[in-house]
């Protein structure tokens, strides 16, 4: 009879610690419940990073010297009142070229025609017709051209998420004979160096 009664009270004990367990857990995290969560950090807003005295740093993108990838350009600017503004002011610095030994990626006498932003933040921008008329071509030249405005607006303006060309007011199909604008471009920084 002894043998038969050994086993009994050790599982009435395994069976009073799986239940103080149970409870302690339950008290825990009641009382984690109850507790007030801690306040996160203060972090600074997205906006007012790279901006000092009402300036903001900006990054252009502009051809390396070998023509093959683009090298970023930094430059402070007095920002815009909106952000329709500092994207036509990115395009317009664009056009003007590189202040460095980097290479312009849209020739001198290029001419932005209209830029609109759209709720989903597609930016269409419309060069002049004959805009491009001096851009060399070549399909690494045109892809260094659309990558340098797309990374340009879309790593500058938090409310452009890609870019779509238009060239003098109409859908084009090319830039000039090689690269494909039916569709809008997202940022793509495997092409910068």
């Amino acid at each position: 009879m002894d043998g038969t009664l050994r086993p009994l009270p050790k599982l009435v004990l395994v069976l009073f610690a799986v239940v103080a367990a149970v409870l302690a857990g339950w008290w825990i995290a009641k009382q984690l419940a109850q507790a007030p969560l801690p306040r996160p950090a203060a972090v600074s807003k997205p906006e007012a990073v790279g901006r000092v005295a009402g300036k903001r740093t900006v990054h252009l993108y502009f051809g390396d010297a070998q023509g093959r990838h683009l090298m970023a350009e930094q430059r402070v600017v007095t920002p815009p009142a909106d952000d329709i503004a500092l994207a036509r002011l990115l395009v317009t610095m664009l056009i003007q070229g590189p202040e460095t030994e980097a290479r312009r990626t849209l020739p001198a006498d290029a001419r932005l025609r209209a830029l609109h932003l759209t709720e989903s933040g597609t930016a269409f921008v419309d060069f002049e017709e004959d805009a491009l008329a001096g851009h060399p071509g070549g399909a690494g030249g045109e892809m260094l051209t659309i990558y340098s405005v797309v990374n340009t607006l879309a790593l500058n303006v938090d409310t452009i998420r890609t870019v779509k060309f238009l060239i003098g007011g109409q859908e084009a199909a090319t830039l000039v004979d090689h690269v494909d604008l039916r569709e809008p471009f997202e940022v793509d920084m495997l092409w910068v160096r």
